[in-house]
């Protein structure tokens, strides 16, 4: 009887009680999400009803929103693919961030025939058509609940889970951004900034040091993104010192004010408003052997202090040339201090200004770092050069300036070394010699030829007991002794050639009766003088070489990254302390080639492939980040591209990408971009990649040769 009164309709009233307890705590959960989600963001609408809600990989949610929230915003989320929504699942509040995939509208009298769509033929409207549900799909991305990291989305989610378009603080949680690190700009999508350019899109420091990658075609803001990240960069406690190689004067014009508000304005008073700007920067210029004798040629007798004097001259030349056009015909008086052999040039007005004129020595340097200057060597001729330099150390204790190994080389050709022994002995031979060397000698055109000739055979390298031509007899003794193939001593000749032709390397000038080298510029050095006061280094690669050919702007890039790797190695392996770097290299596909077609080039592209992926490796564990910046991809040397663990895309057209890997879904947006709009494709973000936005450029941005040209 018990039983009978607890049964009703064959049904047990106790699954009733427990049916009607789980409807009420399902209806409690779902105004618990809804009370959450309006604390969390605005609520849009809610997963659909209809049909089934699907959780698998690359799942597609669809979800509605109703026609007053359709037209409440002309500029809402759920009305652009590309943006961020996000849903709260009843079972545990759980946020799950989708992007936005596709919209649906429907005129859905006309679909239903109750309405025709209008024609030519009834020229009518009919509004309330208009007044229907919006469809929209998103792809899920991740999920957080109870204050945990974001995961990726993978649990159920309940049809009528409210959709809500996040608060930002929300949105940059579930995207899981990075708080602290170089400011990239704003979050976007691939068409436009979102929430109002309110949540900042930043890169770890670390991720410098897995080396980054930026792509664009040319206006689209490659340059001024570097700006941008070098400003903000600099307003980090404890940054790296930035150095960056110049091919175009961009550069020097760091600690220049920009003019106007860059734009988008939301962004920069979002991301930029408060930084500060740079106070100054360091040059690094290359000076020729030309520039420095246009400064002398009136001296009939030259000596060490008016070398100095004459280089001060090139730098004040420099600084007219290069920023009084910028600063409304400003002047600065430099001072001039020498540390760890290395000439540094100082102004603090208008700006702090340190310029340190550059050279290449190679008479106190080890034969393996010949490398960078000379590659596409082949092993024969490194061998050859090895066999000359060590034999002549051996001999006399020091490597001789390249000049020795250009004139021997010059001579052996000439005098048809490769059939009978040579002898540099008669007076004709020292008029030959002193053809090969007179273009790279600085002082010896201000005496006769006669003059000269004797000096040559009298005067001595300075900290030595031989002669210029006692070294070039040595270097040709040891050729006619070496028995190496023609092609061999050919091949080595081109390469010392047009090494010699950059005006840069071993420059010689007369110091009484002494020859002596130039100083090379002391790279820690360099870097103390920038981290001290706090500025970015710049490598000048246009206002001295502005003639030089692409090689000799290679040379210089390639000794530079070769230096600082040498120096943090060394300095790793003494367990002494130096500060990090980050090396930023724009138009990389000058420096760094892909293929060529020429034997010689291949051969040389072989070896910058291998010293740019040590440089890369060993900078990675010693604290040297490269920044590689190009528009033609498609030329860039492969390692670059395999090396580089963050890549920043701008603006870029599908075929330069093809080696690439990028993400399907946004392919077809690249082509497309704004100007200084980015995908940025790096580990550091939880989904693989993210869009964002910069600004014009913070800093100056003048084309300083245009300005010249109209001036």
């Amino acid at each position: 009887m018990v039983e009978e009164e607890n049964v009703i309709g064959g049904i047990n009233k106790g699954y009733l009680r427990s049916a009607e307890n789980q409807l009420l705590r399902i209806e409690e959960l779902l105004k618990k999400a809804y009370r959450e989600a309006e604390r969390r963001g605005r609520i849009v609408g809610w997963v659909s009803r209809f049909g089934e809600v699907r959780v698998e990989e690359n799942s597609v949610v669809r979800f509605y929103i109703d026609p007053s929230t359709y037209y409440a915003n002309d500029d809402a989320p759920f009305q652009r693919i590309g943006d961020y929504l996000a849903i709260v699942d009843p079972k545990d509040t759980r946020l799950v961030l989708l992007r936005v995939k596709s919209i649906v509208r429907k005129d859905e009298l006309a679909v239903v025939g109750i309405e025709p769509p209008i024609s030519p033929i009834i020229n009518e409207i009919e509004p309330r058509s208009l007044i229907t549900g919006t469809l929209v799909e998103g792809e899920l991305i991740m999920e957080t609940s109870g204050g945990e990291p974001p995961r990726p989305a993978s649990k159920s989610i309940e049809p009528q889970s409210p959709v809500i378009d996040p608060n930002p603080e929300v949105l940059a949680q579930l995207l899981d951004l990075p708080r602290e690190g170089i400011v990239m700009g704003s979050l976007s999508t691939h068409s436009t900034i979102i929430k109002n350019g309110n949540i900042v899109v930043r890169l770890p420091i670390s991720s410098l040091f897995h080396h980054l990658l930026i792509l664009g075609t040319t206006g689209s803001g490659k340059t001024t993104l570097i700006k941008n990240m070098t400003l903000s960069l600099y307003n980090i406690d404890n940054h790296p010192v930035s150095v960056i190689i110049d091919l175009n004067q961009d550069f020097i014009q760091l600690p220049l004010k920009n003019d106007s508000i860059p734009i988008p304005k939301q962004v920069f008073e979002s991301c930029y408003k408060d930084l500060k700007p740079i106070e100054g920067i360091v040059v690094v210029l290359p000076i020729t052997v030309e520039t420095i004798y246009e400064k002398l040629k009136d001296k009939p007798v030259i000596y060490y202090d008016d070398i100095i004097e004459a280089v001060r001259g090139v730098v004040q030349k420099y600084f007219i040339e290069s920023f009084s056009p910028l600063m409304n015909d400003a002047s600065a008086e430099f001072h001039y201090r020498n540390v760890n052999k290395t000439m540094i040039f100082e102004t603090s007005s208008p700006i702090r200004l340190i310029i340190i004129p550059y050279f290449i020595n190679t008479t106190n340097t080890e034969t393996d770092k010949l490398s960078p200057l000379l590659p596409g060597l082949t092993s024969l001729s490194k061998d050859l050069v090895k066999k000359i330099r060590e034999g002549f150390k051996r001999r006399h204790g020091l490597y001789p300036p390249m000049q020795i190994l250009y004139g021997a080389l010059s001579y052996f050709i000439e005098r048809g070394g490769f059939r009978q022994e040579v002898k540099v002995v008669s007076e004709d031979d020292l008029s030959l010699i002193y053809d090969y060397l007179r273009p790279y000698i600085i002082g010896i055109e201000s005496y006769s030829d006669q003059a000269t000739r004797a000096m040559i055979s009298t005067y001595r390298l300075r900290g030595t007991t031989f002669t210029l031509l006692d070294a070039i007899k040595d270097y040709v003794d040891t050729l006619n002794k070496s028995k190496f193939h023609r092609q061999t001593i050919e091949a080595l000749y081109r390469r010392v050639s047009s090494l010699m032709e950059s005006g840069i390397i071993d420059v010689l000038i007369l110091k009484g009766k002494e020859f002596q080298v130039l100083d090379e510029p002391n790279w820690p050095t360099i870097i103390e003088v920038a981290e001290t006061y706090n500025l970015p280094v710049v490598v000048d690669l246009k206002w001295s070489m502005e003639e030089a050919g692409l090689d000799t702007l290679r040379v210089i890039t390639y000794r530079t990254l070769d230096s600082l790797i040498t120096w943090k190695h060394k300095s790793w392996a003494q367990r002494i302390r130096t500060p990090h770097i980050v090396v930023s290299i724009d138009e990389a596909h000058q420096f760094f080639q892909n293929e060529s077609k020429n034997k010689d080039e291949i051969e040389a592209i072989r070896q910058v492939s291998s010293m740019i992926s040590k440089i890369a490796r060993l900078g990675r564990a010693r604290g040297v980040g490269l920044i590689f910046s190009t528009h033609a991809p498609n030329d860039l040397n492969d390692i670059i591209i395999q090396l580089a663990n963050t890549k920043i895309i701008l603006r870029t057209e599908k075929r330069q990408i093809e080696n690439i890997f990028v993400p399907r879904e946004v392919l077809d947006y690249l082509p497309r971009l704004q100007d200084r709009m980015m995908l940025i494709q790096s580990h550091v973000f939880r989904e693989g990649y993210i869009f964002a936005q910069t600004t014009t450029p913070l800093t100056a941005h003048y084309d300083i040769s245009a300005y010249l040209d109209k001036h």
